[in-house]
C-alpha cells in the first residue's frame, strides 16, 4: 500500500500494520508487527489474531481504497469506506473512519473529514496523531478555537508516552505545537502563538520537519498546496529572521491569493512594512532562556536527566545573559555540546552561538557550565556525550 498522511503534513512511510499512524504523520504499510501501544497497533497488532476474519476484511478494503486513491478516483474510495463502515466495530471501525477522514481531506471536504476523525475519538482509540489530524481539518474549515483544543489534546496525549518513546514524543509534540502556533496566530493571539512556536522549535531544533516539507517531491508535504509557507514564515519571524519570514509569507499569498488565511499573512507583512514592531530600547533588553531541549545523549545519562539538571540550574547562565542585549521580541539559538565523565562532571563544553554572540558570550557559558554543572549518573556510571539546544530571546 502506498502510505500517506493528511493533516497539513502528509508522509509516505513503509511500516507495519494495516495503516500506521505516528504523531501527526499518517503512514500506511503492509501487514506486520505494529509497535505496541500505538493507535494502529490496536488495529494490526497482537489482538488481530482474535479476529482474523474481520481484520482480513478491513485490510482488503483499505487496499482497494488505496488503489482507488492512487488512480485519482477519490469518490470511489470514499464510497467504498462508507459502504464498509456499518459492518465494523472496535478498532476496525476506527481504522475505516480514519481512512475516510483522509480521503475526505484529499477531496477538500474538511467538515466531513472532521466528522470522521471525531468518530475515531469517540471510539476511544485516538492517539496524538489522530488529534493532530483532527485539528488540521478543523483549521482548514476555519474553526480555529476547536482546532486549538484538538492540538492541545494532541500535546496532552503525547505527554503520556513513556521514556522509551522520547524521539516519537518529541516528533509528535513538535507537530502539535507547530499547528497550535499557526492556529493561534490566525486566531489573533500573537503572544500565545509565539510561545507555541518556540515550543515546537525546542522539540524540532533545526526545523527539520518544515525544511523537508518545503522540498519538492518530498515524502513529507502539506495540504493545501503552499500551506507549509505559512509555518515557515511564522517560525522565521519568531526566530528573528525577518527577511526569511517576509519571503515565506509573500510566497504563501502568491500560491493561494484567494485562500482563507491570506489576510493573516498580509497582516504579518503589513507589520513589517509599517514598522509596528517595537523599536529596540536603548542598549536593548537582557536575553533569557525561552526554551531548551537535549537532542542527543549517548552513554550513562539519558536526555531527560540532562534536561532536568539544566532546568534546575538555568540561573547559572544569568551573568552571561546579562551581557547579551537584544531588541524586544528577538530570539537566537545556541547549542551546548558536552562530554560528561562517569561521575557526572563536565570535562569538555563547546558552545556554538551565532554572531555577534559567538565569542565572549560562548566562552562565558562554557566557563560557568563547566564550573557549576553536575549531572546525576545512573548506576553503573558511564561517560556521556550530550548536546542541548537553547532558544534565547526577549519578551
Amino acid at each position: 500500500m502506498k502510505p500517506e498522511k493528511v493533516v497539513h503534513i502528509l508522509v509516505d512511510m513503509k511500516r507495519a500494520g494495516v495503516v500506521a499512524l505516528a504523531t501527526g504523520l499518517l503512514v500506511a504499510a503492509p501487514a506486520g508487527a505494529v509497535p505496541d501501544g500505538s493507535f494502529w497497533g490496536k488495529v494490526g497488532g497482537p489482538a488481530r489474531a482474535a479476529n482474523d476474519r474481520d481484520t482480513s476484511d478491513i485490510a482488503k478494503v483499505l487496499e482497494r481504497v488505496d488503489g482507488e486513491e492512487s488512480a485519482g478516483r477519490l469518490d470511489a474510495a470514499c464510497a467504498l469506506l462508507e459502504r464498509a463502515l456499518p459492518r465494523y466495530t472496535g478498532a476496525e471501525r476506527a481504522a475505516a473512519w480514519f481512512r475516510l477522514g483522509i480521503v475526505r481531506t484529499r477531496q477538500g471536504r474538511y467538515r466531513e473529514a472532521a466528522t470522521a476523525y471525531a468518530a475515531v475519538v469517540a471510539d476511544g482509540t485516538a492517539d496524538p496523531a489522530v488529534y493532530a489530524n483532527f485539528a488540521e481539518v478543523l483549521m482548514a474549515a476555519g474553526r480555529l478555537s476547536d482546532a486549538e483544543a484538538r492540538y492541545r489534546d494532541a500535546i496532552s496525549a503525547a505527554g503520556d508516552l513513556g521514556a522509551g518513546d522520547r524521539r516519537e514524543r518529541a516528533h509528535e509534540l513538535a507537530l502539535a505545537y507547530y499547528g497550535l502556533a499557526v492556529a493561534l496566530d490566525r486566531d489573533e493571539q500573537p503572544l500565545a502563538a509565539r510561545e507555541a512556536m518556540l515550543r515546537a522549535l525546542t522539540n524540532d531544533p533545526t526545523a527539520a520537519m518544515l525544511k523537508v516539507a518545503s522540498t519538492s517531491g518530498s515524502d513529507v508535504f502539506f495540504v493545501p498546496d503552499g500551506e507549509v509557507l505559512y509555518y515557515v514564515g511564522l517560525a522565521a519571524e519568531v526566530e528573528g529572521r525577518d527577511g526569511d519570514a517576509e519571503a515565506a509569507f509573500r510566497e504563501f499569498i502568491t500560491r493561494a491569493p484567494r485562500g482563507r488565511w491570506v489576510r493573516a499573512a498580509e497582516a504579518h507583512l503589513a507589520k513589517k512594512g509599517t514598522g509596528t514592531r517595537a523599536a529596540p530600547a536603548s542598549g536593548g533588553v537582557a536575553a533569557r532562556v525561552i526554551g531548551f531541549g537535549t537532542v542527543l545523549a549517548t552513554g550513562g545519562i539519558p536526555a531527560p536527566l540532562v534536561d532536568a539538571t539544566w532546568r534546575d540550574r538555568l540561573t547559572i547562565l544569568d551573568e552571561c545573559l546579562a551581557e547579551v542585549r537584544l531588541p524586544p521580541h528577538s530570539t537566537f539559538r545556541i547549542a551546548i555540546e558536552m562530554d560528561v565523565d562517569a561521575r557526572g562532571k563536565p570535562t569538555r563544553i563547546i558552545v556554538k552561538a551565532p554572531a555577534p554572540h559567538d565569542e565572549r558570550f560562548a566562552h562565558c557559558v562554557e566557563s560557568v557550565a563547566k564550573q557549576r554543572l553536575h549531572f546525576t549518573v545512573p548506576s553503573p556510571g558511564k561517560a556521556t556525550i550530550a548536546r542541548t539546544e537553547m532558544v534565547l530571546g526577549t519578551p
